[in-house]
């Protein structure tokens, strides 16, 4: 009995100094994925909140280097070169500093990335990009400093950052019509398939260019298909106008509207329609 009240009493001493103490913490870990045209981020920094202070008499001084964000140094990493705010950089993970200014501030991408807060020691040949970011006022105050993603698009977006009155937007800029037509031109030395067609096809309309091998694609992909959808045929229809082919394009399009009516799609029934109104003026 002795033995057994023992060994109880030594697992409940085991269990106490084994148990921590859990506090929340005043500047919570975020992490932001966002993939843009064929680039992948990732964002990871700590978000501290104003908590009645004033921003740059309180927080963050103008003219003093900032770690952008609390605790551990915020870090960006991006699977493809990109160019950020005018500077070419090539992928990677990097850390983000700042010094804020009154009508511009310096942001810094810094290729040490293991810093608790602002290097120890400050090594310039680390520096990998360094852009100046005019300042712009948020009508209404962020209480809890924020990165996001904005006004995307499959060639640029906005990194938002915003505390307080002060937002950022810093602009980047991306290399995916490179990397599209690369990879179409890739797929196509090997075994494409209908859907490789398609997306091809389907590229080359949007970005206005290569006509020719879009109107190829696409007629490739109708008949790989055999009883090809609505879409393809309106992509079909779309090419053949940009081509300037007017009749072809009404041609196409009076087909891609009777497949749409067969199917009941509703949008598409109205795209084609409009088309050919517009086209056959």
């Amino acid at each position: 009995m002795k033995k057994t009240l023992f060994l109880l009493g030594g697992l409940v001493i085991s269990l106490a100094t084994t148990a921590q103490v859990k506090t929340p913490q005043l500047s919570p870990k975020a992490e932001v994925e966002q993939t843009v045209g064929l680039t992948k981020f990732e964002v990871e920094y700590s978000r501290p909140s104003l908590r009645d202070r004033d921003l740059h008499k309180d927080i963050l001084p103008i003219g003093e280097a900032w770690r952008f964000g609390a605790n551990k140094n915020s870090t960006i990493s991006f699977d493809t070169q990109i160019n950020f705010g005018g500077k070419d950089v090539k992928a990677g993970e990097y850390a983000m500093f700042a010094v804020p200014g009154e009508k511009e501030w310096k942001i810094t991408l810094y290729s040490g990335t293991e810093n608790w807060g602002l290097p120890e020691k400050w090594e310039n040949e680390k520096v990998v990009a360094e852009i100046l970011v005019p300042v712009k006022t948020n009508k209404n105050s962020v209480e809890t400093f924020t990165i996001s993603f904005d006004n995307l698009d499959v060639n640029h977006f906005d990194l938002v950052v915003e505390w307080g009155n002060t937002m950022l937007p810093i602009k980047v800029k991306l290399p995916t019509g490179k990397l599209t037509v690369a990879s179409i031109k890739e797929t196509m030395k090997g075994s494409p398939s209908e859907r490789d067609y398609y997306n091809a096809a389907n590229y080359y309309l949007h970005a206005n260019t290569e006509l020719n091998e879009a109107l190829k694609y696409v007629n490739k992909a109708i008949e790989m298909n055999g009883e090809a959808p609505f879409y393809y045929i309106r992509n079909k229809a779309l090419i053949l106008k940009a081509m300037g082919k007017d009749k072809e394009a009404i041609e196409a399009a009076k087909l891609s509207l009777e497949k749409a009516t067969a199917a009941g799609s509703a949008e598409y029934i109205r795209k084609n329609q409009e088309s050919i109104k517009e086209w056959s003026k």
